[in-house]
């Protein structure tokens, strides 16, 4: 009799672990698509879109502050 309820424990256990485990899979999905549990999305910023001023466009700007052009 006590085996067969250690069995169970250990089966109860181990669908607790399985259950842990889908969550925290689920949430990290979540995350990474950046929505949070309740259904909100995360602001993310895309700065691959934006250009870095190269040298003659801050030589450029430099002119126009300085009135040389």
């Amino acid at each position: 009799m006590e085996y067969s309820l250690q069995q169970q424990n250990n089966t109860d256990d181990l669908e607790n672990k399985v259950l842990n485990l889908k969550r925290r899979i689920r949430e990290m999905k979540m995350s990474m698509a950046g929505e949070l549990p309740d259904g909100r999305k995360e602001p993310q910023l895309d700065f691959s879109l934006q250009s870095v001023p190269t040298h003659s466009d801050v030589d450029e700007l430099k002119a126009k502050l300085l009135g040389r052009k």
